[in-house]
C-alpha cells in the first residue's frame, strides 16, 4: 500500500486519512498545533446528512432542534423575515474541539500517525511532480500528499505554476470572522425570536441566544477591528435587553474563504480539501459539511487508483465528482455574494421589503443543497421577480447584474473536464477563474458605490 501525507488536521484531510487507513495505507497527519490546542472554542451545526454521506457514526447527544432564522433589515421600517424550518433537515450541534477531537480518535483507530507540533512550511517538488513535505521536523516524503492546511495554505501558496492551481486569494474571497459568548443578563426574558442574522452591505452579524450564554458572530468583508466589536455588541445589546457585556469564551477574529471553489486543486502526487480549496459557504456549518464530503469523494478515487499513480489522471476524478456533487451549487452561492459590493445598506433593506424573494425561498438560499438555485429556468425567474423593483430603478438595475451572470455561469460550467486533459484543464481554469474575476469589483461592501 501507499505512504500518503495528510497537511494540516482539517476536517476533511482527517475524514479522507480515516478512510484511506481503513484501506490499509500508510497515513500520517503532520499539524502544527498542539494536539489540546486544536479547533476553536466555538459550537457549530452541521446537518447530518454529511456525516451518514461519509458512513461516521455520530454520538446521538449531538442532534439539535434546527435553527430558524430570523432576518433583520439595518432599516428598521422594514419588517424581520422568519424563514420556515428546513423540511427534511437534520441538524448535528457540535463543539469544534470536540468534533476535532472525535476525528482524530476515529483515525487512530484506524492506524493513522499524527505529529502534533510539527509546521508544514512548502512543498517538495521534483519534476512535475509534488512528492513531499518540507516541516519544521525535516522532509517529509510520501506518494501523495492531501493538502488540508487552510485558507492560507502554505503548501498550495508554494505550488509550481504548471500545476494551474491559485495560490493566492483576494479580499473579498475572505470573510473577517469574530465569534464570541457573551453572558445572559439574570431575569431577563427570552427573546421572541432563538436566532437573529442582522444583514447590512458590509456583511452580517448573528445573535444566537443559548440557555447559559448568547453567541455572537460579526462577519465582515472589509475586516474586523475592535471598534467593530464594540458597535456591533452595543447594537446587540440595545435590541437584545438578555444581552450582556461579559465576554465568557472565544473572541478571536479568524478568516475564511467565501468564494467559489478554486478552479484546480489537484496535481500529481497533490490534492487539496476544505479551506486549503475554498470548499467553504458561510451557510449552516457547510465549511464543515463541504469538507466531510470531500474528504470521503477523495479516498473514493484514491480507491479507484489501483495502480497507485496518484496523478492528475487519476485525482480528477475526486475533483469532477466534486464539482458535480457539490461545487457547482457552491458557484451559484458565490455569484449572489459577488452582488454585495454593489449593494448599499439601503439597497438591502429594500431588496427585502420588496418580496422579490419570499421567506420560503430564502430558506431555500439557506440550505446546502441550494437546488433552488440549480433550475433551468433561474435567470428567467429572477427576470420576472426583478418586476417587483420597477419603483427602485438603481436597485433593479444591480438586480440585472447578477440575472446576467447566472447566464454567462452556465456558459462556463459545459467547459469542465470529463477527464484530465492539461490544455483542456488550463483552458478550463482561464475561463472560470476569468468569469468570476470580471463580476467583482475594487470596491469592499459599503465603500461609496457610485
Amino acid at each position: 500500500m501507499s505512504e500518503i501525507i495528510v497537511a494540516g488536521a482539517g476536517h476533511g484531510g482527517l475524514v479522507a486519512a480515516w478512510k484511506l487507513a481503513q484501506l490499509g495505507h500508510k497515513v500520517t497527519v503532520y499539524e502544527r498545533h498542539a494536539r489540546e490546542n486544536l479547533g476553536y472554542d466555538q459550537k457549530d451545526p452541521v446537518d447530518a446528512a454529511y456525516f451518514d454521506y461519509a458512513e461516521i457514526e455520530y454520538p446521538e447527544e449531538w442532534h439539535a432542534p434546527n435553527n430558524v432564522i430570523t432576518l433583520v433589515p439595518i432599516d428598521e421600517t422594514v419588517a424581520p423575515i422568519t424563514l420556515p424550518e428546513e423540511k427534511g433537515a437534520s441538524t448535528l450541534i457540535v463543539e469544534r474541539r470536540e468534533l476535532l477531537a472525535f476525528l482524530i480518535d476515529l483515525c487512530e483507530k484506524a492506524g493513522v500517525h499524527f505529529e502534533f507540533n510539527c509546521e508544514v512550511r512548502e512543498p517538495v517538488v521534483l519534476g512535475s511532480r509534488i512528492i513531499g513535505l518540507m516541516t519544521s521536523h525535516g522532509i517529509k516524503l510520501a506518494d501523495l500528499i492531501i493538502d488540508a492546511c487552510g485558507i492560507d495554505s502554505p503548501v498550495r501558496r508554494n505550488l509550481p505554476d504548471f500545476t494551474h492551481i491559485q495560490k493566492e486569494l483576494g479580499n473579498f474571497d475572505r470573510l473577517h470572522v469574530y465569534r464570541a459568548y457573551y453572558n445572559r443578563i439574570e431575569g431577563k426574558p427570552d427573546p421572541e425570536h432563538r436566532y437573529y442574522v442582522y444583514v447590512n452591505a458590509n456583511g452580517f452579524t448573528w445573535l444566537i441566544t443559548e440557555p447559559d450564554s448568547v453567541d455572537l458572530l460579526i462577519a465582515r468583508f472589509g475586516g474586523v477591528t475592535e471598534e467593530d466589536i464594540k458597535e456591533n455588541l452595543d447594537f446587540v445589546c440595545t435590541k437584545n435587553e438578555h444581552v450582556g457585556h461579559e465576554l465568557i469564551r472565544g473572541g478571536k477574529v479568524v478568516d475564511i474563504p467565501v468564494r467559489q471553489p478554486l478552479a484546480v486543486f489537484v496535481a500529481d502526487g497533490y490534492a487539496a480539501v476544505g479551506d486549503s480549496a475554498c470548499m467553504t459557504i458561510p451557510l449552516k456549518g457547510s465549511g464543515i459539511g463541504y469538507s466531510i464530503k470531500a474528504g470521503t469523494i477523495l479516498a473514493r478515487a484514491v480507491e479507484a487508483d489501483k495502480d497507485g499513480l496518484f496523478n492528475c489522471d487519476t485525482l480528477w476524478k475526486y475533483e469532477h465528482d466534486f464539482f458535480h456533487e457539490i461545487g457547482f451549487a457552491a458557484c451559484t452561492i458565490a455569484l449572489e455574494k459577488n452582488l454585495l459590493p454593489y449593494l448599499t445598506a439601503k439597497d438591502v433593506s429594500d431588496f427585502i421589503a420588496s418580496g422579490i424573494l419570499t421567506a420560503e425561498e430564502l430558506a431555500e438560499l439557506n440550505t446546502d443543497k441550494i437546488e433552488y438555485l440549480r433550475k433551468n429556468n433561474i435567470v428567467s425567474t429572477v427576470k420576472n421577480k426583478l418586476k417587483l423593483l420597477n419603483g427602485m430603478p438603481e436597485l433593479r438595475n444591480k438586480g440585472l447584474k447578477i440575472v446576467g451572470w447566472f447566464g454567462r455561469e452556465k456558459l462556463v460550467e459545459p467547459l469542465f473536464p470529463t477527464k484530465y486533459d492539461r490544455e483542456d484543464v488550463q483552458k478550463w481554469a482561464e475561463h472560470y477563474n476569468e468569469f468570476f474575476e470580471s463580476i467583482k469589483t475594487d470596491k469592499l461592501p459599503g465603500e461609496d458605490n457610485e
